[in-house]
């Protein structure tokens, strides 16, 4: 694939950029203005940039996109790339009742413990009914 970039461009594949320097342009676009994006996409004379990379471009117009039909995906999308996804601590309390009938239930998997407690539920349930 580098040999047909190369091929075709008469450019090397080789990155410009570095990690950090693509989450630092991730958060200039995303602190800046939509007069200041526009001037990334488009010249003073309304003629399209060609200086600016593909990809500046694809998320200036998912922000343009979502700015015109009020939606936050790509601010969510970005956000979660750069700061990394919230995490949310759940704390609970659990009671179970163990009662094994002498079976040694290790061997299982933690679904077939969830399934075969789930069927002695089912058991119990029915021999109250009766």
């Amino acid at each position: 694939m580098y040999k047909y970039i190369k091929d075709i461009t008469g450019k090397k594949v080789a990155p410009e950029m570095s990690k950090e320097d693509y989450y630092k342009v991730i958060r200039f676009l995303m602190e800046s203005t939509p007069e200041t994006l526009e001037g990334l996409v488009k010249n003073k004379d309304g003629t399209p940039n060609k200086k600016t990379p593909v990809w500046v471009l694809n998320v200036v117009s998912a922000i343009n996109a979502d700015i015109r039909y009020g939606r936050t995906y790509t601010v969510d999308s970005l956000f979660d790339r750069v700061f990394g996804k919230p995490t949310q601590q759940i704390e609970s309390e659990v009671n179970a009742q163990v009662t094994n009938n002498s079976m040694d239930l290790s061997a299982l998997t933690t679904d077939e413990l969830l399934q075969y407690n789930s069927l002695l539920e089912k058991i119990k349930a029915g021999n109250g009914t009766k």
